[in-house]
């Protein structure tokens, strides 16, 4: 009995299963169609706008007055529809509808504003790390966008919140050397929606990067050079930090952080050579950083004269040690023409050093033995100068003058060797020739 219900039971159980794989089979394709035909579904589409409101008249997203009222299923329907949500403030069902406008690269109007509004939405929701990155899509794939100056904006503002936990790192920092805490509260994860999970700096150094190269003349450019710079000299990055500074000195001297930016450009200059048995080019610039200090503003020379009579005095210390280092080497070496002249260097650019009293010991040893090198001591006043032969140039002969403009065409003369054509005549008198008439 019970081998008779199974059987009974088996086909209606494979029945009930075709049927409902039928039922969902439609569904399924509906979910994997594109989103113009599920938009008006509920829980699959995107959320219904209300209708636009009525105008006496309406505006394109050209500017320009649109004859009939707008088709609520088109590109500019959707977005005034949009806007309306925008406007009531429901921002999460608006910001679904402005990214499908956003992606629709066959309507660009409707799309530039799209991509604003959509950041827009998301921002106001809290959402500054998608926010910050829609705003660079706005300025990358628009960049005549009408919304520049508010994009550009809103990035600034928010790479300048993401930097309040540096701000407070940079207290507890003070504090710490100063002894009134025992530690720094390591900040590497934030779980807060505001802030990127993870590496919240180099995405705020990022943003604000894009500020500055969105609004390179605004501004906001300064700004963004001095807190980019700012965050990696806290972070003894100084050939980053002299990067940042010095750009915003050489770009904007005329902003009110450039003064400011010139004492940390010279610190982090002089900082960031590792010594004096590296590269000196920076060292070299940092003197010229100086000078420029003290003649291009004399607020910061008058403040902090003090300050840059030590930088100079280390700058030239640092020099002194480099070239002082140079002739050791070839002293070492076996070269003592080559020493000799790099101690008298060292002796006459700076004079009352250290290096420069030993320099002299070191030229009194090494002084016969350079002169039987070359024969003479480099550096001194019998060393040879050798000129370079002054060879004058010789003109080129002129080429002579092509008359034939002037004169009319030359008479054709008859080929030795060959008969005449018949119908060429030799032409005596160039004058003969008619010339041709001027075009008009």
């Amino acid at each position: 009995m019970y081998l008779n219900l199974l059987k009974k039971i088996e086909p209606s159980k494979s029945m009930f299963m075709s049927k409902l794989a039928g039922l969902l089979f439609p569904g399924f394709f509906l979910l994997a169609t594109t989103g113009c035909v599920t938009d008006g579904i509920p829980l699959i589409g995107l959320p219904s706008a209300p209708p636009p409101p009525k105008e006496s008249f309406v505006l394109g997203a050209d500017g320009g007055v649109l004859d009939k009222p707008v088709d609520p299923a088109s590109p500019e329907g959707k977005l005034a529809g949009a806007k309306e949500l925008f406007r009531n403030k429901e921002y999460s069902k608006a910001e679904k509808i402005f990214h499908r406008l956003a992606d629709d690269k066959k309507n660009p109007l409707t799309a530039e504003e799209g991509t604003y509004y959509e950041a827009e939405c998301l921002r106001l929701q809290g959402y500054y790390p998608k926010a910050a990155d829609t705003y660079v899509k706005l300025l990358k794939n628009f960049e005549r966008t009408a919304f520049r100056e508010q994009a550009v904006q809103h990035m600034y503002d928010i790479a300048n919140y993401w930097l309040d936990d540096t701000r407070e790192q940079m207290r507890e920092t003070k504090e710490y050397r100063d002894g009134k805490r025992w530690f720094v509260t390591p900040r590497f994860l934030s779980f807060d929606k505001t802030k990127p999970l993870i590496d919240r700096e180099g995405r705020a150094i990022e943003k604000l990067e894009q500020v500055r190269w969105n609004d390179i003349s605004g501004p906001l450019a300064d700004k963004a050079l001095f807190l980019a710079g700012s965050v990696k000299f806290f972070n003894e990055d100084y050939r980053e930090a002299d990067h940042y500074f010095t750009q915003l000195v050489e770009r904007h001297s005329n902003s009110e952080l450039a003064p400011q930016a010139v004492e940390l450009a010279i610190i982090s200059k002089h900082m960031s050579t590792g010594g004096s048995d590296y590269d000196g080019r920076k060292v070299a610039e940092a003197r010229q950083m100086v000078h420029s200090a003290l003649q291009n503003f004399p607020v910061l020379a008058e403040k902090k004269k003090d300050f840059l009579s030590r930088q100079l005095v280390g700058i030239t210390f640092q020099q002194a040690e480099k070239d002082f280092k140079m002739a050791e080497f070839y002293k070492r070496t076996g070269h003592p023409g080559s020493a000799y002249f790099y101690y008298e260097l060292v002796r006459r650019r700076y004079p009352n050093t250290k290096f420069a009293e030993e320099s002299d010991k070191r030229m009194a040893e090494l002084k016969t033995k350079a002169e039987k090198e070359h024969g003479y001591l480099p550096g001194g006043p019998d060393q040879p100068r050798e000129q370079a032969p002054l060879v004058p140039e010789v003109a080129p002969a002129p080429k002579p003058l092509d008359r034939s403009v002037e004169e009319g065409p030359a008479p054709v003369q008859t080929q030795q060797g060959l008969p005449p054509h018949p119908d060429a005549k030799p032409v005596k008198d160039a004058k003969s020739v008619p010339m041709p008439k001027p075009l008009d």
